[in-house]
């Protein structure tokens, strides 16, 4: 008898042999897992994170006198809570790892591991495998809904990220297969998340939602609560509704064949937006280094993206710093402007700036189905991948200046340096206000994870910053 789909999942969740994550696919693990933990220790700096953590302290844990995490929740709050803070925490400021069509992995499924109550130290070598499973439910049931839900306005980091999370944190509390299976029917019905919410504190709430409602889900299982067993399969399950007529439940097949963490691998961000903007930040950053045009000479800005590319870019005159961040408008203005991108670029002060705004007002953006040859319609594709885009820089005197990007920097096609991952996390940590010493001592062991014995430890020494 053929296994159903959701038996494939957990199946796959709970009875990989670590032998069976060889030492290429840990070494590709260790880069997304330091990554997260740097824009985790740079969240409070934003005003989700900020928020989040009054939350914590203020609304969900009145009167704690436990003291913080290093991520900053009360030691003493349920595990749920701590994987909700910190998962939006790490999703807060739009610096956290990507994978077109799948959303943000690595933010719900590392910090529902590091949020599940231990008796004793997680050794590194636990978590790198439970994520490296986590990370691949997440890409493959993801990919099994489809691109039209997506186009829908659902929010895939929410609503796939939650299997994910689920069967991390069922790894490591050691469920057996039929509870795993419970996991993903109770973690099913809390699926959600809406694209409208791009550009609020909600947005970063879609990774804190999906890590906590898979902590939640794996330890209601635990305990006997009791769901359906073949949620993702048939009328009326997970990838019938919302995939809308249009899910790949072929998908699931290829659960560790080839690992996503593989192919196509997970993208790291330079700049702390939206990906969807990022092909355009590096071709004005390209031009400007070059030709140096200046305010006062510019005509327009004209980018021509591939089909569907801008859907979740929905800000054109944003307001805030954080709908700046999904806006092509003011990010195109502001790399154009200060000839970089970054966490000060998103401040309230910055995207209210007359000089940005001015530039905003000669920014040109359309789709044209011709810059997504390999698939017009988008019917395949993702925002954040595929196609390419043009970006011409018109002068009033009479130049225009052309680039052209297939892939962003930080892509595993132009994939960041460790010297640029290094710089990250430093900037990482002074943003959240941490000990740059004490910090990068830290992430220095965690490039060799595998020999850490109690990461909680090791994270502590992040201290609890601002």
């Amino acid at each position: 008898m053929t296994d159903s789909l959701t038996e494939k999942v957990a199946r796959f969740a709970i009875d990989t042999k670590p032998g069976d994550i060889d030492d290429e696919l840990r070494k590709l693990a260790i880069r997304p897992i330091i990554d997260t933990i740097g824009v985790i220790a740079a969240g409070s700096s934003g005003p989700a994170g900020s928020t989040i953590l009054h939350y914590g302290t203020d609304a969900a844990m009145p009167g704690s006198t436990a003291g913080l995490t290093w991520y900053g929740a009360p030691q003493d709050a349920p595990p749920e809570t701590k994987a909700l803070i910190a998962s939006t925490l790490a999703h807060g400021l739009d610096y956290d790892d990507e994978m077109s069509g799948v959303g943000h992995p690595s933010a719900m499924t590392l910090t529902a591991l590091l949020a599940l109550p231990r008796s004793e130290p997680l050794a590194g070598t636990q978590l790198l495998e439970a994520y490296v499973i986590g990370f691949e439910v997440i890409a493959k049931v993801a990919r099994s809904i489809g691109p039209k839900h997506y186009k829908l306005g659902w929010h895939t980091t929410l609503t796939g990220g939650g299997f994910g999370a689920a069967m991390a944190a069922s790894r490591l509390l050691g469920l057996d297969m039929a509870t795993a299976r419970i996991a993903l029917g109770i973690v099913a019905t809390l699926a959600g998340g809406l694209q409208r919410n791009f550009g609020t504190m909600t947005k970063p709430l879609h990774s804190g939602l999906a890590a906590r409602n898979g902590v939640m889900a794996a330890q209601l299982a635990a305990v006997g609560f009791t769901a359906n067993d073949m949620i993702l399969d048939g009328p009326k399950g997970f990838l019938d509704i919302y995939g809308a007529g249009a899910s790949r439940p072929e998908a699931i097949d290829t659960l560790g064949s080839p690992w996503a963490l593989q192919k196509p691998g997970v993208s790291l961000k330079k700049y702390p937006c939206c990906y969807a903007t990022h092909r355009v930040i590096d071709s004005i950053l390209a031009i400007q280094a070059e030709h140096d045009v200046s305010p006062d000479d510019l005509a327009k800005i004209e980018i021509v993206a591939p089909t569907d590319a801008t859907i979740p870019l929905i800000h054109k005159d944003p307001r805030t710093g954080l709908q700046g961040k999904f806006s092509m408008q003011y990010v195109s203005s502001a790399a154009f402007l200060d000839r970089k991108v970054t966490l000060d670029s998103f401040s309230d002060e910055n995207v209210s700036r007359p000089g940005v705004r001015a530039i905003m007002s000669k920014v040109d953006v359309r789709e044209d189905p011709k810059n997504r040859p390999e698939d017009p319609t988008a019917a395949n594709s993702s925002s954040g991948t595929g196609g390419f885009f043009d970006v011409t820089v018109h002068t009033r005197s009479g130049q225009s200046y052309h680039q052209q990007r297939h892939y962003p920097t930080g892509s595993p096609k132009h994939p960041l340096s460790w010297e640029d991952s290094q710089a990250k996390f430093r900037d990482c940590l002074r943003a959240g206000g941490r000990d740059e010493v004490a910090g990068m001592m830290v992430f220095d062991e965690l490039a060799e994870i595998e020999r850490v014995p109690d990461v909680h430890a090791l994270l502590a020494r992040l201290g609890t910053g601002r």
